[in-house]
């Protein structure tokens, strides 16, 4: 039986215990034994020697494969290095989790005019440029994204992000609605349409309206164009969340989820999206 680690950040484990215990559950049916491990009981380095190495709980140990549920590329390129196979592999961990590298990524395909802040040198939009949109390069979940009118409101926002890095955007013309497209293994599987009841926050978590949805023709060609960008970069998309924006009547590019949540998605289908990833893993593994 392989053995592989469901790999988690402690906060965010605390959140999600029961995905992680259905996870173990659907695995041992699959005649896989998965473990949730927390990034804190792992240690990783190089040896005097020169070689890599990775301690869990103090001993030198390696998984099968590992499931990654956390946002550390560099502890999933180290595991990658040791030869251990990772889902979503470190190079879609880098590329999703600094919002300002995903769009500098997939420059070329519909998105709103976005900046890349810095917070060394963090600039006020000129006086005509609001309402923008501020959100932190690590944001997940709504965190910290904030629709500013004027610059005391644009200071306030910012100053509640230092002294990390920001982004900040045009206001979508449909702003509070986007687009969840799960995607395994290259495939989108599923949809779900997300709707602020206030604001611009569309979250489920944070009280959003959800509905599954059919991919339009315009919807799915650039889910589609995302999937084939990462590919092509040595970054598959494996158990991912593609989110679209509406301006003008048409979707844009909105992020790419690393660590997708799927409660919405069990809450409006029937679509089982942590058994059919496991399915394919399974294929993988053999």
């Amino acid at each position: 039986m392989k053995t592989g680690w469901l790999l988690y950040d402690q906060a965010d484990l605390e959140q999600n215990r029961d995905f992680a215990s259905y996870v173990e559950a659907e695995a041992q049916r699959r005649n896989l034994k998965v473990e949730t491990i927390r990034t804190s009981q792992l240690e990783i380095g190089v040896h005097g020697g020169g070689n890599l190495y990775l301690r869990r709980d103090g001993r030198d140990v390696l998984p099968d494969f590992v499931i990654s549920r956390q946002r550390d590329a560099l502890l999933s390129e180290h595991v990658e290095r040791m030869g251990v196979p990772v889902w979503n592999n470190a190079r879609v961990c880098a590329l999703c989790n600094d919002k300002r590298r995903t769009h500098q990524f997939l420059a070329g395909l519909p998105m709103l005019e976005t900046k890349f802040g810095n917070h060394r040198y963090a600039v006020a939009p000129e006086p005509g440029a609001y309402p923008v949109v501020v959100k932190p390069t690590d944001s997940h979940g709504g965190d910290r994204v904030t629709r500013v009118a004027n610059e005391y409101e644009w200071r306030e926002a910012v100053d509640e992000i230092l002294p990390h890095d920001f982004l900040q955007q045009h206001v979508a013309s449909d702003a509070g609605k986007d687009l969840r497209t799960y995607v395994l293994f290259g495939k989108p599987v599923a949809a779900v349409m997300r709707t602020a009841r206030k604001g611009i926050i569309s979250n489920f978590k944070r009280g959003g309206d959800v509905a599954a949805h059919t991919l339009t023709a315009e919807e799915r060609a650039l889910v589609q164009a995302v999937i084939d960008r990462f590919e092509a970069a040595g970054a598959p998309l494996c158990f991912a969340g593609v989110d679209l924006l509406y301006d003008q009547g048409s979707p844009v590019l909105g992020e790419v989820e690393d660590v997708v949540g799927s409660r919405m998605l069990y809450k409006v289908s029937d679509v089982d999206i942590i058994a059919l990833f496991l399915d394919g893993l399974l294929q993988r593994l053999r």
